[in-house]
């Protein structure tokens, strides 16, 4: 049943993604694509990583949810200002909305994940993406020029509101015995949760906003689209793999290593072939639909191909450091993905100076980006192993 609301889900959200591209202007079709980049960042510093301390430490779930209670709107009203500021966003409610909804949803999620209910999970994940579709469908058919940014805003309230009833019903302490950690402790391992994920994040949704800050609102709307039939079909595996790794991960640490080393070259193999497959089915897609960017760009095409063979390796690493790093191993990925980005920002400034396009500066530096991710995690990962058992202490 989780599976099938996850793709009900996946799905609602992919042809959204369709309806803008498709059947809305190019201006319309930037604003969508700011609003999707900005929920998966803007959640990213009124959580402080609490939500994946959520996943590792169940026992001290109910401690947690109380004081995300509070802290996610003081922060999310800063975050607001911040994208107010640096004109992200025209008005600082808008982007207070747009950071407490996201954080709500992912609060929300990461709860009902950690204690293995994973239907309520993915209703708190994907409730706002099927409300989407309907909502976008209704704007086309009745011709109707919304903010679609305000538009997901309220979408997002509407889904937390609706989850937010399932933890009223299922509380904490009928779902395992709350034995809390320190909150000190849990802000320990939490605030490099938070570093990692804001990396994490703008290394899936910084570059969209990089082309509709830097570029034209045409070079934004096929950026988007671009990303939409070459990466979103992606997420509709990984996405759920991801969301049964940490868990499983947790309890089967050791197992997990060995499947790494006895399928390495299989897997390998086959999620090549799973990400050329992929890239094959968004060019059928962009060819039947016609999307109104127009042809597909295959420097794009071919750039994004990479980006999601890359991606999915990368789901074994992050689970495994996630669930079972110590914190000065959290701090050694911290210190990687800042050398990885000033790495791939002194590469996009490179290749900007040599003439190269803004939308292929961006893929290329995005690709750099998620090969070095992965091979720092595999190292830490690695590192993990060889030090194991002991990986919770301090």
């Amino acid at each position: 049943m989780s599976f099938l609301l996850y793709a009900i889900g996946l799905a609602a959200i992919f042809f959204s993604h369709i309806v803008v591209t498709n059947l809305m202007n190019q201006e319309q079709i930037a604003d969508w694509a700011l609003f999707r980049s900005l929920v998966g960042i803007s959640a990213v510093l009124p959580l402080t990583g609490l939500d994946q301390v959520l996943v590792r430490s169940p026992q001290s779930s109910a401690r947690l949810m109380r004081r995300l209670a509070l802290q996610i709107p003081m922060v999310g009203l800063l975050v607001g200002l911040i994208l107010d500021i640096t004109d992200i966003l025209d008005h600082w409610a808008l982007g207070a909305g747009l950071a407490i909804g996201s954080a709500l949803s992912l609060k929300l999620f990461q709860y009902f994940r950690s204690h293995h209910r994973r239907v309520l999970a993915q209703l708190a994940q994907q409730g706002w993406k099927i409300g989407a579709l309907g909502l976008l469908a209704y704007l086309v058919a009745t011709d109707t020029n919304a903010d679609l940014i305000l538009c997901g805003v309220v979408l997002l309230f509407v889904a937390d509101a609706v989850a937010g009833v399932f933890v009223w019903r299922n509380p904490p302490k009928t779902m395992m015995p709350q034995t809390p950690e320190p909150m000190a402790a849990l802000y320990s391992i939490g605030v490099r949760f938070m570093v990692t994920g804001l990396f994490l994040a703008l290394s899936v949704y910084a570059e969209q906003i990089v082309v509709n800050r830097l570029g034209t609102t045409d070079q934004a709307a096929l950026y988007f689209t671009s990303a939409t039939y070459f990466l979103f079909p992606m997420a509709f595996v990984n996405g759920y793999v991801s969301f049964l790794a940490g868990p499983w991960v947790r309890d089967n640490a050791d197992q997990a290593f060995t499947v790494l080393g006895k399928w390495g070259l299989r897997g390998s193999l086959a999620i090549i072939a799973y990400g050329a497959l992929l890239n094959a089915i968004g060019w059928i897609a962009w060819q039947i639909t016609d999307p109104t960017v127009g042809s597909v760009n295959t420097e794009l095409q071919i750039v994004f191909g990479f980006i999601c063979i890359v991606r999915t390796v990368y789901i074994l690493p992050s689970a495994y450091v996630g669930v079972l790093g110590r914190p000065r191993q959290h701090d050694m990925l911290i210190l990687s993905q800042v050398a990885a980005l000033a790495i791939v920002v002194a590469l996009f400034l490179a290749l900007r100076a040599s003439g190269f396009d803004l939308i292929h500066a961006v893929a290329l530096s995005s690709i750099t980006n998620w090969t070095l991710r992965c091979l720092a995690g595999f190292a830490i990962m690695n590192q993990i192993h060889q030090t194991r058992p002991g990986a919770y202490d301090a």
